[in-house]
């Protein structure tokens, strides 16, 4: 289609630039060159003439980029001819190209590069700050007032109805933004000029906002447009999460909407204002994941302990008083689960409570067996009932469970009732705890009602040298065993190096904390790199936006908590002895992995399972980043440490993104898993994706990794449906604790 406004020329292109009025010289000097409008030179870009020729005919509905591209070419000959090897400057160009227009029949097309021209200039002088610029927008504003009738209503965002005032916006861009007053009177008249010219009487001040912001990016004011930007759902959405068709809300009481509701908010913001601009767009790209950016006002994760409970109470939120020490198992349990939902505010993905039966112990000393069993039963209903009360979007508390007191507990001062220190130290309580470890076992292994798990809590058996020389302790591994084989839920940690510290020292502060985790898409930098030489590249730049992502989280963070009692993290801000509960210098970022095995397998070309060579480059890389990470967090003093995946959802993310951006390649190695056949990537750092090896050659390949992994490293495993006994599980824990260097197996 020809440029609108062009009359009808039957010669060619080049014939028609014969009708320039061109001087009489032999052949016209190629321009090179152009001097910008700052006095820098740069090369001739003709390319730039032609978009901008294009961008002025589709104004009028043009879009044929040959005739753009000949009429580019003519204002290059015009150039030469006229200046003869002289450099043009901008405006030269401009000026030659409304010429060029003009003599070969485009006027409309001038008429529209003159205005797109004059819109540029504006911009610039609006940008510069040029006053006269301003002065003159503004008068040729109030020439337009002149006689207009005014919107008379607004209807604010709290459904108070007040009258137009034009001032508003000013105050607003100017408190918000930063922008020059001047500036923002131009972009209010302009707004209420476009408002009055479609008769709008009553407004929103959504609408309002929409069309400032339209105005601030037609100016060029994008910077300013990011900050003024409102956050929001459309109308669509918000009624699909009130009226619980979304996925994130069916089922849920109006409690779960609203806080649906406000995470939407909060990743809006936590993308616009926490995160920066390179971050954000890694994130939306699928080369990273953010996680939990809905409460981008929590920490990640936490491990904490039950003896300061013990010792002191819980402290009362934003003070330095405390509650009462408890006075009996169940008043440390009720603090317990007061204390667990306190915290669930304030951490992402949930918090551990580490050797629980210990804790326990001394309170539950003169119970029955009975006894025990029908206190371990409250604890897990009572987990249970809040997790199914709450809004289901904090993952449930881990409660690890200790055979044999260890070292850095054995011999600390322990609390009975009222923390009334006891004459033994808590090593010395070892049988009660064994008798509620087993009781918890058995009450979780029991399920809560058609062989259903319970919710809450997640239990984690921490087995460490000691156990395996713990007389009895066989009879426990099959008692554990037999909760993992009928299906539900449990961790088995391998603590092959227990810490001697000692209790003091950790109960109070938690430890270690983790701050915010981010993932890499391990497939996406395989297809961009093709090569393990220049993947391991690709990853160094991953790790570096990773690495930005961290310290904006933490920045944020840090000012959340220097606001102390009147801010959000008020309770993880208190102080004991100069001590503050979380230092977010002290806690550490996540930089885990995703896909690895997908990864390999783009490298090789091959099946992961089928390549001898799949678990050597597994270490290559892993153990490249671990090193990496060392090595950055040596240098800037943020502590950062690897971290698997463990999130299926951010795996499935991922395969979608990769699989819209590189189809071919990316279906090369998906398989759709569940009955939705929904694609995912193989998630953290598993290797298996197809049948062969059995569950101890998969684990035992996998935790060669484990080394470089400081957080969740633990090999899932999916028992098959024949594997029903106790002793078949037990004895598959203690071959992987002994021939294998895992630090867990998470029985799914």
């Amino acid at each position: 289609m020809a440029l609108p406004g062009a009359e009808e020329v039957l010669e060619g292109a080049f014939d028609a630039q014969l009708s320039l009025p061109l001087p009489k010289v032999p052949a016209p000097q190629p321009v090179t060159s152009i001097i910008k409008r700052d006095g820098r030179i740069e090369a001739f870009d003709k390319r730039k003439i032609t978009e901008a020729i294009l961008n002025a005919a589709r104004t009028l509905g043009g879009q044929d980029r040959d005739l753009a591209e000949s009429l580019a070419s003519a204002v290059a000959i015009y150039l030469g001819k006229r200046l003869q090897g002289a450099t043009p400057t901008v405006d030269q160009v401009h000026d030659a190209v409304e010429r060029v227009l003009i003599h070969m029949a485009h006027a409309k097309t001038a008429l529209a590069y003159a205005r797109y021209r004059d819109r540029r200039a504006r911009i610039r002088h609006l940008r510069e700050g040029d006053m006269r610029a301003l002065l003159s927008e503004i008068e040729e504003a109030n020439r337009a007032d002149a006689g207009a009738a005014r919107p008379r209503w607004l209807r604010t965002s709290s459904d108070a109805v007040t009258t137009w005032d034009r001032d508003r916006i000013v105050t607003a861009l100017v408190s918000e933004t930063g922008l020059d007053r001047a500036i923002a009177l131009v972009i209010a008249m302009e707004v209420e000029q476009q408002i009055e010219k479609v008769s709008i009487r009553t407004l929103t001040t959504a609408l309002v906002r929409e069309l400032v912001g339209a105005k601030l990016v037609e100016h060029g004011l994008d910077d300013y447009q990011a900050r003024h930007r409102r956050l929001g759902l459309p109308f669509y959405d918000t009624e699909r999460i009130i009226r619980g068709t979304s996925a994130e809300t069916v089922g849920e009481s109006p409690r779960g909407t609203n806080q649906a509701l406000a995470r939407a908010a909060k990743r809006e913001y936590a993308l616009a204002r926490v995160f920066s601009e390179p971050v954000a767009e890694a994130h939306f790209a699928g080369e990273i994941h953010l996680h939990h950016l809905g409460a981008v006002d929590r920490l990640d994760s936490a491990a904490l302990s039950l003896g300061d409970i013990a010792r002191h109470g819980i402290g009362l939120p934003g003070t330095e008083s405390f509650a009462e020490p408890p006075r009996s198992a169940r008043d440390l349990l009720g603090q317990f689960l007061r204390l667990n939902v306190l915290l669930e505010d304030y951490f992402a993905a949930g918090v551990g409570w580490d050797a629980v039966n210990f804790y326990f112990a001394p309170c539950l000393r003169d119970f029955s067996e009975k006894a025990l069993e029908d206190f371990a039963r409250v604890l897990v209903y009572e987990f249970s009932f809040r997790a199914l009360s709450g809004s289901g979007t904090t993952p449930p508390p881990c409660i690890t469970l200790r055979w044999q007191a260890p070292p850095w507990l054995a011999g600390a001062e322990a609390r009975g009732e009222g923390g009334a220190p006891m004459e033994a130290p808590y090593g010395a309580y070892a049988h009660t705890a064994q008798q509620f470890a087993w009781a918890l076992v058995k009450v979780l292994r029991g399920g809560a009602g058609d062989d259903a798990p319970y919710p809450s809590p997640t239990p984690r058996i921490a087995l460490d040298p000691a156990f395996f020389r713990a007389p009895g302790h066989e009879r426990f591994l099959a008692h554990v065993a037999e909760l993992a084989a009928t299906g539900k839920p449990v961790i088995v940690l391998f603590d092959r190096e227990p810490d001697e510290t000692g209790d003091e020292n950790r109960a109070w502060r938690p430890g270690p904390v983790n701050f915010q985790q981010v993932t890499l898409n391990l497939p996406r930098a395989a297809m961009r790199a093709g090569k393990e030489a220049s993947l391991l590249n690709e990853l160094d730049r991953l790790l570096g936006v990773a690495w930005q992502a961290l310290e904006d989280k933490q920045t944020f963070l840090s000012g959340l908590l220097e606001r102390g009692a009147d801010g959000p993290l008020h309770l993880l801000s208190a102080n004991r002895a100069g001590r503050r509960f979380i230092d977010p210098a002290e806690a550490r970022g996540l930089v885990a992995l995703d896909g690895l095995s997908d990864c390999i397998g783009l490298l090789l070309n091959a099946p992961v399972q089928s390549n001898p060579e799949a678990t050597a480059l597994a270490e290559r890389i892993v153990g490249f980043v671990a090193r990496r990470c060392r090595v950055r967090s040596a240098r800037t003093g943020l502590t950062v440490v690897v971290a698997q995946n463990r999130d299926a959802g951010v795996s499935a993310r991922f395969a979608r993104l990769d699989l819209a951006a590189h189809p071919k390649t990316t279906a090369t190695v998906l398989n759709g898993h569940g009955e939705s056949g929904e694609p995912r990537y193989t998630t953290g750092v598993r290797l298996q994706r197809h049948a062969g090896p059995t569950p101890a050659e998969d684990v035992r390949a996998e935790s060669r990794l484990h080394g470089y992994l400081e957080h969740g490293a633990v090999n899932t495993v999916n028992l098959p449906e024949s594997v029903n006994e106790s002793a078949t599980v037990a004895d598959f824990i203690g071959k992987v604790y002994r021939q294998t260097e895992s630090k867990g197996i998470h029985f799914a």
